[in-house]
């Protein structure tokens, strides 16, 4: 078990500790021009699964776009004002279930002519990965959504290495629908609608919620270890890889943004239209 929290706590260092809900520094693409090369070779084009359920909606001030992301877009810093507050997009409007198919159409770096082209009111320094979406969850499931939406690259990845640690925390080759398919009823419901699970594993609760924030562990006189994640104001406690019990703030009185319901035969339907430390270098 320690080994296995170790392993945990290895992905919160590399992986979610680079990956920053934003960065609001005015700052160029750190990734050097040979990396960005070999990356757009091995990404661009390729058919991958998300393994989160990502909230979607608006793409801030752009409507040409729909913004995806893990983490509630309230949370979001990629872009300040003047004074260096965070300038959030609008709420998301919807939720794309975990082992929904997308496609790579392209990676955007932020060099000087992306920065000059792209809105005002966008991540203007940030890489934005463009994806084409599918309109249900699992590998049968082809027929893509009309919109284009981007993810955008979190703050801290400044070489290959990192940007490909995180890249395949996030997206998979492999369709997780069959793993999703074997958990309870309950878990799957929840990590369709981004909410954490009494017993649900850690992978399972990164399916729902994306990664923590942060995460201690204890080890109790009794051998057990005890894991607490944030996410945001949402705490979890696992005890011995197990979510045993959960802290959330009351639900604001607007709903939660529907999800696509799971399918791997049927499209869903249309959309109406409508982690980390919070402050690092942008990707």
């Amino acid at each position: 078990m320690l080994r296995r929290c170790s392993r945990l706590a290895a992905l919160v260092v590399a992986v979610v500790a680079l990956a920053a809900l934003g960065g609001g520094c005015a700052s160029y693409n750190v990734i050097p021009d040979d990396a960005r090369a070999r990356i757009e070779e091995a990404h661009e084009g390729e058919l991958l699964f998300v393994k989160q359920s990502l909230y979607a909606g608006r793409f801030y001030d752009d409507d040409r776009y729909r913004l995806v992301h893990p983490r509630r877009f309230e949370e979001l810093t990629y872009l300040l004002n003047a004074e260096g507050e965070p300038v959030p997009p609008a709420p998301a409007d919807e939720i794309i279930p975990a082992g929904t198919r997308v496609r790579i159409e392209r990676i955007e770096w932020p060099d000087g002519d992306a920065v000059f082209r792209r809105p005002l009111y966008t991540p203007r320094y940030t890489t934005w990965i463009f994806l084409r979406v599918a309109r249900g969850t699992g590998a049968g499931v082809t027929m893509e959504r009309a919109e284009r939406h981007i993810l955008l690259l979190p703050g801290g990845l400044s070489d290959e290495e990192s940007f490909e640690q995180w890249f395949s925390a996030a997206l998979s080759p492999t369709d997780p629908t069959p793993w999703l398919r074997s958990l309870s009823e309950v878990q799957q419901v929840a990590i369709a609608q981004k909410k954490p699970a009494k017993g649900m594993t850690y992978e399972a609760l990164t399916a729902a919620l994306g990664f923590p924030d942060r995460i201690s562990q204890r080890q109790e006189d009794d051998g057990t270890v005890v894991e607490v994640g944030a996410w945001g104001a949402v705490t979890v406690t696992l005890r011995d890889g197990i979510v045993d019990r959960t802290e959330e703030p009351l639900a604001p009185s607007s709903s939660s943004p529907p999800s696509s319901a799971p399918s791997s035969s049927e499209p869903s339907s249309e959309p109406s239209s409508s982690s980390a430390p919070s402050s690092s270098e942008p990707g």
